[in-house]
Parts: C-alpha cells; structure tokens; sequence
C-alpha cells in the first residue's frame, strides 16, 4: 500500500505533541501503508501542492488532501476584502481553482482521493476570530470556500472528509478541544481526522 499525503499542517505530527501523532501518520498505520511520501508541510498552500506534483515520481495507492486553508488565511492577514471581486478570488475562487487543477492531475493515478474541507478553528466565535486575526466578515467566503470543496467532490467523484463538520463543537471554548496554537490540530483532533479517513477509505474500497 503507497499512501501519498499532501497539504497543510493539518496533516503533520508537529502540533500533536506525538512522534507519529498527526494524521497522516496515523492513517497510515492504520491502513498498514507500506510507503508513506507524506509531503505535508506546515504552511503550504494550494500553490506549493502544485509545485510539488510537478516532480512527483510516486505511484499512490491512496492519496490524502488538505489544503485551501493557509490560502484563506493569507488572504485573510492580507486584507483582502470579501466584498470586492479581487479579495472574493483571493479567498474563494483562486484556492477552489488550483484544488480543481489538482484533483485533475491526481485522478492520472486512478485510485481513491480524500479531500478535505477546511475546520473553523473558533468553532463559529467571531470574538476568537477577531483575537486571531480573522475578521467576521470573512465567515461568508469562508463558507463558501467549503460549499465549494463539497462541490468538487461531488463533481468528481472524490472521497469527501468534511473537517468543518467533524470539528464543529471541538473548539477553544468547549470540553473537548481540538484545536492548539490557535489554528491546529492538537492530538484528539489529529486522531479524528485519522479515524474519519480510515472509515471513508474502508467504506470506498468495500463497495
């Protein structure tokens, strides 16, 4: 079993505390994954996957996605205005069209393709947000992006995680947190990534 990762930090070990602790390690236990190129990285964007596929030389039984977040978040520090149509392709249509070139160079290796959406990491709080730099008028693109990752999905006959919904009442403020520093996934919420993953991919290969 080749398992091929790619993505964002929500994949990494790095913010679990857990040698082996972050998703994609621990889906890859879990399907007993002989090789696992995990090529996620804290901060990359939807830019930095396609640039990675470029030179890719794997041949993947499984592939995991996370990525359209860190684009979201850059528009975000960046001050893009979700009102104007340059801020709405920064926040929205740009990371939904690079996730489209990328699901489209990844269905050459005909086998399944979980993508992800993207969590709220203040849990639907606009007064977290606001701490951490995202501003309540956001939340609207926001939900868009997600709305639109669905869409992909559907369209092209992806496995869909629905992050956003598995986390909702996992944030900062509740008994059971998932998220760290802010934005990450600590090692609960790492493990239910994994968990969700390894029940669609069992679903997938069972019909």
């Amino acid at each position: 079993m080749n398992y091929l990762a790619l993505g964002d930090s929500i994949s990494i070990d790095d913010y679990t505390g857990v040698v082996g602790g972050g998703a994609a390690s621990q889906f890859a236990k879990r399907i007993d994954s002989e090789t696992l190129l995990d090529l996620t990285v804290d901060g990359k964007t939807t830019i930095g996957v396609l640039e990675d596929l470029e030179s890719l030389e794997f041949n993947p039984d499984i592939i995991t996605l996370t990525s359209g977040g860190n684009d979201f978040l850059q528009a975000c520090f960046w001050g893009s205005d979700p009102t104007s149509k340059q801020g709405w392709q920064e926040l929205v249509d740009g990371p939904l069209s690079r996730l489209d070139q990328i699901t489209s160079s990844l269905s050459l290796y005909s086998c399944p393709i979980i993508i992800n959406t993207i969590y709220d990491p203040t849990d639907g709080d606009d007064a977290i947000g606001e701490q951490i730099g995202l501003p309540r008028v956001m939340r609207l693109a926001f939900f868009e992006l997600n709305d639109g990752i669905r869409a992909l999905a559907r369209r092209k006959g992806l496995i869909l995680s629905d992050l956003h919904t598995l986390f909702t009442g996992h944030g900062p403020r509740s008994k059971e947190c998932w998220i760290v520093a802010n934005i990450e996934p600590n090692l609960a919420g790492a493990t239910a990534i994994a968990s969700q993953w390894f029940r669609l991919y069992s679903e997938s290969v069972a019909k």
